[in-house]
C-alpha cells in the first residue's frame, strides 16, 4: 500500500472526527464542546464548569508535553499526517490550478469549495454553540449575531487559505516548522535519500514534481518539508521499474539509528516523562472529581433564641449539579448530631443536571451552647457508596 493511501486513510478519519464530535451526544450534550453562554465545557459526558479549569489546563500540559515529545522523536510526521492544514489541502486537490479547465469549470470549482468553507465555519461553531440549537435558527432566520458572523469570518478565511494560500502556509510563516527546526536533532525521524545509494539516482525528478511545497529532498532536510512522503512513492515508482526499492526513506538521523538506547536521549526523556507524568494527574483529578459541589451561604435572620429555649441559626445552602444527570442528595450533621443539633431538612435535595440550587438550612442547639462553634456539614450522593463531601460552618451565639 502506498503511504499517500494510509495518509488519506488518517486524514479521512480525523475530518471525520472533527466534523462528527459537535454532532455526537453523550448524555444529552455534544461529546465535545465548550458553551460560550455557560461557559461550560462538555468533554465526553463530563460538563467542566469555569472553576474547574485546572483540569483543561493540565489537559493543555499534556498534549504540549506529547506534542514536544513526538516533534523531538519523529520530526514532522504531525505535519504530513495529522495538521489540519495538510489534511485540508490534500482533500481540496480540485482547486490546484490545471490545464485545460474552462470557465465555467474553475467557477463551480471556487463555488463548491465556497459551500465547503461555509460548512466548515459551520462546524468550528458548532464547538460552542450546539448545533442542535443552531441549525433551526439558520432555518428560521433568528441565529444571533455573533454566531453568524463568527461563521462567515471562519469560512473566509477558510477559502482565503484553501483558495489561495495552500501549502505556501507550510513552506513560509507556519510556527510549527520554525519549532521543529529548534526541537529536532541529529536522531529524529527524517526523510532522506539513502546515503549507501545516492549513486543509483538517474536524475528523474519525480520527487520534486511530487513534493506539494517544491522541496528537492536530495539535497537533505528542508525547513519546508512536512515530511507527507509523496517524495518516497513517486522514487518507488520509478525505481520498481528496474525491480529496484526506493532511493528516498524515512529514516532516524542521517545515519539511520535503529536501537533504543540510541534513540532514548535527554529530551525524549524528559519529554516522555513530562507527558506521562501530567497525564497521571489528569487522570488523578479525574477519578476523584465529584459530580457536585456546595457552599454555605449566611442568610440574612440573624441567631435567636426560640420558645423552647434552643439556639436557631440560619443559613442557605447552595448546591451546584456538575454533572449531566439529575441529582439526590442526603444531607447530614454526622458529628454535630450526637450534641443535640438539628436541622430543617428533611429530604434528599434534588438538584437538576447542570443547575445551581439554593436551600434555606435551620440548624437548631438542644439548650444554649456555652460558646460559639464549629460544625461539620456532610452531603452524600444517594447513587455512591462513597465520596461525601465535607464543610464547616460556624454556629454562632445571639
Amino acid at each position: 500500500m502506498k503511504i499517500r493511501t494510509r495518509r488519506r486513510i488518517v486524514e479521512w478519519i480525523s475530518l471525520l472526527v472533527y466534523i462528527c464530535l459537535p454532532f455526537l451526544r453523550i448524555g444529552g450534550e455534544s461529546a465535545l464542546r465548550f458553551d460560550v453562554p455557560t461557559l461550560k465545557l462538555h468533554f465526553f459526558g463530563t460538563a467542566l464548569w469555569l472553576q474547574e479549569f485546572f483540569f483543561l489546563f493540565l489537559a493543555v500540559l499534556f498534549f504540549v508535553a506529547l506534542f514536544l515529545f513526538l516533534t523531538v522523536t519523529f520530526g514532522r510526521v504531525w505535519c504530513g499526517w495529522l495538521c489540519p492544514q495538510t489534511v485540508l489541502c490534500d482533500l481540496t486537490t480540485f482547486v490546484e490550478p490545471r490545464k485545460r479547465r474552462s470557465a465555467a469549470a474553475r467557477v463551480g470549482t471556487h463555488l463548491l469549495l465556497a459551500v465547503l468553507s461555509l460548512l466548515f465555519g459551520f462546524v468550528t461553531v458548532s464547538y460552542f454553540k450546539s448545533p442542535y440549537e443552531s441549525i433551526p435558527e439558520i432555518l428560521n432566520g433568528s441565529l444571533g449575531s455573533v454566531p453568524a458572523v463568527s461563521m462567515l469570518v471562519l469560512a473566509l478565511l477558510t477559502y482565503i487559505n484553501l483558495g489561495i494560500i495552500r501549502r505556501t502556509f507550510c513552506s513560509t510563516i507556519c510556527p510549527y516548522a520554525k519549532i521543529q527546526g529548534v526541537m529536532t536533532d541529529g536522531k529524529s525521524l527524517i526523510i532522506q535519500m539513502d546515503p549507501a545509494r545516492r549513486d543509483e539516482c538517474i536524475d528523474c525528478r519525480m520527487c520534486v514534481r511530487s513534493c506539494p511545497t517544491g522541496v528537492d529532498i536530495r539535497e537533505g532536510m528542508q525547513v519546508a518539508c512536512i515530511m507527507c512522503a509523496e517524495c518516497i512513492d513517486a522514487c518507488r515508482k520509478v525505481m520498481g521499474r528496474k525491480k529496484k526499492p526506493g532511493l528516498i526513506i524515512y529514516s532516524f538521523g542521517k545515519k539511520g539509528y535503529t536501537r533504543i538506547g540510541e534513540l532514548l536521549r535527554p529530551a525524549v526523556l524528559v519529554f516522555g516523562l513530562a507527558t506521562l507524568g501530567f497525564l497521571a494527574a489528569l487522570v488523578y483529578q479525574s477519578v476523584g472529581r465529584s459530580s457536585f459541589d456546595f457552599s454555605i451561604l449566611p442568610h440574612r435572620m440573624a441567631p435567636r433564641v426560640t420558645r423552647e429555649g434552643d439556639v436557631m441559626n440560619a443559613y442557605i445552602l447552595s448546591i451546584k449539579n456538575k454533572s449531566n444527570d439529575d441529582l439526590k442528595l442526603v444531607f447530614s450533621l454526622p458529628e454535630a448530631a450526637a450534641q443535640g443539633f438539628t436541622h430543617s431538612i428533611a429530604e434528599p435535595l434534588a438538584v437538576p443536571a447542570g443547575q445551581v440550587e439554593k436551600f434555606p438550612l435551620f440548624i437548631r442547639a438542644k439548650g444554649k451552647p456555652g460558646a460559639d462553634l464549629k460544625l461539620v456539614i456532610q452531603l452524600k450522593d444517594t447513587r455512591e457508596q462513597a465520596g461525601a463531601q465535607r464543610k464547616t460552618v460556624y454556629f454562632n451565639l445571639p
